[in-house]
């Protein structure tokens, strides 16, 4: 059965209040939003016991926050359309700062029940109590008269005055849809922000494991279909591909897509399409590929020369201490930014140099960009915390998608302003190839579409290197046996190539076992369904799926799935890849269908040459005793918490090879 959790009483009362945004000081605004929303996602199991202090709570912040504010007007919620319900003819409960007796609603013009159904309360001037279909927490703007207007529900406050019953004939148009025939989604309900836990896969996971593999919930006003079958998910990304090819317009990603037209965010379209075209055909191809190899032949080298270089720093008795974060991500910087543009950022003549300050800000600007990507951001969700811009979310977004831009415009006057017309004959990058086409088809090739694709894969390959280490340094075993596999294949005499991959078994079950416990979207990116469907479950039902539903594919849940994995699947066993004895078993680390990230060729490649690498020419330990703290972050590619360092020193066996890079 389609669980939605937990299905609210049927009907209930809501709070309304009306905030004037032109007069309210926005810090105090942003601090009752904030405690309400808090109070508000109280988890229902506990409301038996917790909910008469939560609602003297809830009551309390309202008081003492609005009694201040006499300069707001009362007002009286009649006729609105709310959460996709009309809610016609109600009759409110007016609060004011009146003294009792006082006909406000005369005076204020509005009609409705006579004066003496009103109760006034002195410290609550601008709130009213009306019958609601749902509990809901909603808001509602009026950009007309800067005024917001909140609905919060109300279980059971007794402090509250009753409100008078509504007419018979409008309770039943105030009434939600009756639900549909099963086997069907439920009706939609809100409630459910209590679930909104960072790291979000983590906490959704653990929902699916009590309650199903297939989830309906809902996050303010939006609707969230949870996926951990991956039956399920199959069929939502390969039958109901083009429904499910759209992107959901998140605010946060707004500004940081820029408008909603990069190539992960634009929904399925004409813009989506040349930009996929571009990036499979230009970008990521197998031809493209093959011609990045030296690339890719000359960053890897490069980056274990810097660590051979600066281990002699710590002595030659001590092992030097290495950034594993931040040496995977200058490698995974460079392979990108020679590609798209033929720049390297990161050292010159291989010295171990310190960074330029354009590389640093660089680094934090991809690390920004991929942490508030994603569908983890609560402000998406509750459109009040992103109009006050609590934590300066949007602010940020905006700063960082401004210096994206000129970054990405700069590299690009550059490389047309010193491309000869030889040169550019024989352009080996992806900026120099696509200015030649946008010669011919201004349109296609627009230098927005260029900055679109700048970002690409940076991040990507950069975490998964960290964790492959990560889990090499918690398991001795595993590396020791990836170097004696690389050792018998190429030897100590020379550094691994890119060729020698496919020659290293032992190898690529290390990183598909990487790729399984920690894959680069645990939630994949969200998808938004453009159409009803329905999608069929076990037991041979099926669920009916609206449209604008945002689908959320947790990867991370179906890796670790014990029925399909074994008895163990939280363990790292590169073991279980051996022999082909997990050959057709479910594994989904770039996605599926149309939406499927083209980048996976290049990550595969990058993570593959840089961890055996890593693993032929030095030996490493972990910093203390303990094992390497694998506590997962937030964000759209699942970054380690606590970044990686550890200890190294090169192998004496390598030392000649490294001294000839």
């Amino acid at each position: 059965m389609l669980y939605e959790l937990p299905p609210p009483a049927r009907g209930g009362s809501a709070l309304f209040a009306r905030i004037n945004t032109a007069a309210c000081d926005r810090a105090a605004l942003a601090s009752l939003v904030w405690e309400l929303v808090m109070l508000l996602s109280r988890d229902d199991a506990g409301a038996a016991s917790a909910g008469k202090r939560e609602d003297a709570a809830m009551r309390a912040v309202l008081e003492e926050w609005i009694k201040q504010r006499e300069s707001w007007k009362p007002f009286w919620v009649r006729g609105i359309n709310m959460v996709g319900y009309s809610i016609n003819g109600l009759h409110p409960v007016l609060f004011s700062s009146q003294a009792d007796g006082d006909d406000d609603g005369a005076r204020a013009g509005v009609a409705g029940p006579d004066a003496g159904q009103h109760r006034c309360l002195s410290c609550l001037c601008h709130i009213a109590v009306a019958p609601f279909p749902a509990p809901a927490l909603e808001i509602l703007i009026n950009g007309e008269h800067n005024a917001l207007l909140l609905a919060i529900p109300l279980d059971g406050i007794g402090s509250f005055p009753p409100h008078p019953p509504p007419d018979p004939q409008e309770q039943e148009a105030a009434a939600p849809p009756p639900p549909p025939a099963e086997p069907a989604v439920p009706p939609r309900h809100r409630g459910h922000l209590h679930l909104f836990k960072k790291p979000l896969h983590r906490a959704l996971s653990g929902l699916a494991a009590t309650h199903g593999p297939v989830l309906l919930l809902h996050f303010g006003s939006r609707a969230v279909l949870h996926v951990t079958d991956p039956a399920v998910a199959e069929e939502c990304l390969t039958d109901h591909d083009v429904t499910f090819a759209n992107r959901p317009r998140l605010p946060s990603s707004c500004h940081l897509s820029n408008g909603y037209t990069t190539l992960g965010s634009s929904s399925y379209g004409p813009n989506w399409r040349n930009l996929r075209r571009i990036a499979t055909v230009e970008v990521f191809s197998a031809h493209r590929l093959l011609r990045s190899a030296d690339v890719r032949g000359g960053e890897v080298p490069h980056m274990a020369r810097w660590l051979y270089l600066a281990a002699p720093a710590a002595g030659p008795s001590e092992p030097a201490r290495a950034d594993v974060k931040a040496r995977a991500f200058e490698l995974a910087l460079n392979v990108v930014a020679r590609m798209v543009a033929g720049k390297q950022y990161y050292g010159g003549e291989g010295d171990a140099e310190a960074e330029t300050e354009e590389a640093s800000r660089f680094r934090e600007m991809v690390r920004e960009y991929f942490a508030m990507h994603g569908a983890s951001n609560l402000q998406d969700f509750v459109l009040l915390l992103g109009l006050v811009d609590i934590g300066g979310a949007k602010r940020r977004a905006v700063k960082l998608s401004r210096e994206h831009n000129t970054w990405a415009q700069r590299l690009i006057d550059e490389h047309r302003a010193t491309a000869t017309a030889a040169a550019a004959t024989e352009a080996r990058t992806m900026v120099g190839d696509l200015l030649k086409m946008q010669a011919s088809e201004p349109e296609a090739y627009s230098d927005k579409v260029i900055t679109a694709l700048c970002l690409t894969g940076t991040d990507t390959s950069s975490s998964t290197i960290e964790w492959g280490m990560a889990l090499l340094l918690n398991h001795p075993a595993a590396m020791a046996k990836a170097r004696a596999e690389i050792d018998r294949f190429v030897g100590t005499g020379r550094v691994v190539e890119e060729a020698d991959l496919p020659n290293l078994p032992y190898l690529q079950c290390i990183i598909r076992e990487n790729l399984r416990l920690y894959p680069v979207g645990p939630l994949l990116a969200p998808h938004e369904s453009s159409a009803d469907c329905s999608v069929s479950v076990a037991g041979g039902g099926r669920y009916a799926v609206p449209a604008g539903t945002m689908l959320l594919v947790n990867v991370h849940a179906m890796h670790r799935d014990a029925r399909i994995w074994g008895p163990d699947p939280e363990s790292f066993s590169p073991e279980r890849f051996e022999g082909g004895r997990s050959e057709g078993k479910w594994m989904l680390p770039f996605g599926m269908g149309r939406r499927r990230c083209p980048g996976e060729g290049l990550a595969v490649k990058v993570v593959g040459l840089a961890l055996a690498t890593l693993v032929q020419c030095f030996e490493w330990r972990r910093v203390g005793d303990e094992e390497v703290d694998m506590t997962e972050g937030s964000g759209l590619t699942m970054p380690k918490a606590v970044p990686l360092e550890a200890l190294y020193s090169p192998r004496p066996e390598m030392v000649p090879a490294l001294s000839a890079l």
